[in-house]
């Protein structure tokens, strides 16, 4: 029996923004976001060299805290887990404004160590992304880390004071910037983090992942500069020369020009050219091609202790497969149905996977598309199939790239009728995946109709393939008439893939 349904609230007072994010969830078994409230205050502005948080900053920071503090009043937070990063941690006045928030609006900020901060930043990649290595950048408003992950944990990790907000005010200053200020923010990142670069080498070998609010904004920029066809930033690669392209046209644009941007927040105009030089100049140092975007971060890093409680190091047995079941049960009620489809359409690709040639990770497809494929029916049964489509195309699905993603929803589109389409997706697939689209799809449709009354009355199949015909031998604790009936009449697009015919043929197995 699963446990209650909680909810948790994560904040995370930055040196740009405050952000609380509202988390629904059931422990080891499933969680999603039910609001969140962000505002810009800008804690570090004034900061400089003294390390001073200043009175107007402050002051802000706290009337945001206060709303944060209302709102979990009012909406049955549980549990509030409160954070303070760079701004807080680098102050001389940090602690006492730590005691003046706690007095002021109830909330117990704990300030994170930059090696705290990092490890959290390292707890969502591993339980968000497909990588068991990887170095994790996060760019803030204070400051900048770099973090290595290995077998999913925590490795080494170092942080250095680049964040946007204090970048602009070290070493841009006007508007617009010059080049030699852009210069002397490029060798300063050079001199201070090159080094340690350098004593990691080669870094360029895994993966790296990216978060922070002003490289997302960048990513989003460059997706609508390209017209990237997924709206979804989790998993997207980044190539270098976008990082190069923002970093060299952006410093050009005056503050309502670069607010403009589609993708980019008009609240960053001011700080976007600091984070974009310092990514940049960053990537460059490391000899990157790319930078895969995590839609998660530090707030999600504090969440997964709560919902991983129970699990070692707080991390997900398997990414995918919690990923899927985690939408599976957002959006569907516990029916059975799922995972019965998912069982049978697997044992056909098992069956099958020789004469359409097909690969292991075809079938992580199907089994996501078959766990999936009715979600939709939490919009309206008609037109479910593209409804679920929708859904999974809507919200990162953790582990997957965004071609495997467009291709799960492809096959969920697919799974009732009509002729497989690419739904706009084109230009993230393969030369063979327009066919693969089909294959799955014309599995998952026959698997569907095995259950068709839901019943679970189909206990398994055998599959016979001849030079002409394959024959789908459906074993049935009882009548099954009408689960052959259909998926005989569903069975074309499958018979299409194989350039067979095929047969249904009930044998009840007498256990009824």
């Amino acid at each position: 029996m699963s446990e209650p349904t909680r909810r948790v609230a994560v904040i995370d007072l930055g040196s740009n923004t405050a952000k609380m994010v509202a988390v629904e969830y059931e422990p080891s078994r499933r969680y999603r976001v039910i609001d969140q409230l962000r505002e810009v205050v800008r804690l570090s502005e004034g900061m400089g060299h003294d390390l001073v948080l200043r009175a107007d900053a402050m002051e802000r920071a706290l009337a945001t805290l206060t709303t944060f503090s209302d709102y979990c009043r009012a909406a049955g937070i549980d549990r509030v887990i409160a954070s303070a990063t760079s701004a807080v941690r680098d102050a001389v006045n940090g602690p006492a404004f730590v005691g003046r928030v706690a007095l002021e609006t109830g909330i117990e900020l704990t300030t994170l160590s930059g090696e705290e901060e990092a490890a959290y930043g390292v707890l969502a990649v591993a339980n968000s992304t497909r990588y068991e290595d990887a170095v994790v950048l996060d760019l803030g408003g204070g400051s900048v880390q770099l973090s290595l992950m290995r077998e999913r944990r925590s490795h080494a990790g170092r942080s250095w004071p680049f964040g946007a907000v204090r970048a602009t005010e070290r070493f841009l200053g006007q508007e617009p910037p010059k080049k030699k200020a852009i210069k002397a923010l490029r060798d300063a990142v050079r001199d201070e983090v090159g080094p340690w670069l350098e004593t990691q080498h080669p870094l360029s070998d895994v993966p790296w992942v990216g978060m922070g609010g002003t490289l997302r904004n960048l990513a989003n920029a460059w997706q609508k500069h390209v017209q990237h066809p997924l709206d979804l930033l989790h998993e997207y690669e980044l190539p270098r020369e976008a990082l190069s392209h923002w970093a060299e046209t952006l410093p050009d644009m005056d503050l309502s020009e670069r607010a403009s941007v589609p993708g980019l927040n008009a609240d960053r105009a001011d700080i976007v050219v600091a984070g974009a030089v310092v990514l940049d100049e960053i990537a460059s140092l490391a000899g990157l091609r790319s930078i895969t975007m995590s839609g998660e971060g530090l707030r999600e890093g504090l969440v997964y202790p709560v919902v991983f409680e129970h699990e070692p190091g707080h991390l997900a047995p398997d990414v995918r497969t919690f990923s899927v079941l985690n939408l599976l049960r957002t959006y569907h009620e516990r029916t059975g149905h799922p995972e019965r489809v998912h069982a049978l359409a697997t044992s056909l690709f098992d069956a099958l996977a020789g004469e359409l040639d097909l690969t292991p990770e075809d079938r992580e497809l199907l089994a996501a598309a078959a766990l999936l494929h009715d979600i939709g029916m939490s919009v309206d049964y008609y037109g479910h199939h593209k409804h679920g489509a929708y859904l999974i195309g809507a919200r990162p699905l953790a582990g997957f790239d965004h071609r495997e993603q467009a291709i799960i929803a492809m096959v969920v589109k697919a799974h009732r009728k009509g002729k497989p389409s690419l739904n706009g997706y084109g230009s993230l697939l393969k030369d063979r995946d327009e066919a693969l689209v089909r294959h799955l799809a014309g599995i998952l449709r026959v698997a569907e109709q095995l259950d068709r009354s839901r019943a679970g009355r189909v206990v398994g199949t055998t599959v016979h393939v001849g030079e002409t015909t394959v024959q789908i031998e459906v074993h049935s604790a009882s009548d099954a008439n009408l689960e052959v009936q259909e998926a005989g009449a569903r069975a074309g697009l499958l018979a299409e893939s194989l350039g067979k015919r095929v047969e249904l043929v009930p044998v009840p197995t007498g256990d009824a």
